[in-house]
């Protein structure tokens, strides 16, 4: 594939499913080896944990920056602003690694700042 039909695979995966919440369209984004490394999670792992995160986190909102590709490659940076049910926003800033196969994606590896993984983790403690 391209690198431009790399980025439009990332583009859409963090449009419409991680700001979005669309369950239905993350087997035609993801491989079935599909790993995140920040969360040590595979795609079924990653599938089970997105109802939680649509109710830990039911206001979210990425504001893609730049999307860089070479090869299989695609880095992403990003400014994101969740929100919690109480109103409580959390804002982070990140880049995020990704390797794509035969359209799909492979590899997830975020970076954020605040580490959004320590904020989502009490979050996503409640909800389970």
């Amino acid at each position: 594939m391209s690198t431009d039909q790399n980025k439009a695979v990332v583009r859409r995966f963090i449009t419409e499913v991680l700001a979005g919440g669309n369950v239905d369209v993350v087997d035609e984004l993801l491989a079935p080896n599909y790993v995140n490394r920040a969360m040590g999670t595979d795609l079924a792992a990653f599938k089970a944990m997105l109802p939680g995160l649509s109710t830990a986190l039911p206001g979210r909102r990425f504001d893609i920056e730049d999307l860089v590709a070479e090869g299989d490659a695609v880095v992403a940076r990003f400014t994101s602003e969740m929100t919690d049910p109480t109103g409580k926003v959390i804002s982070v800033r990140g880049m995020t690694y990704y390797r794509l196969a035969e359209g799909r994606i492979e590899e997830d590896d975020p970076i954020t700042t605040p580490d959004l993984m320590q904020a989502l983790g009490d979050l996503m403690a409640g909800t389970g």
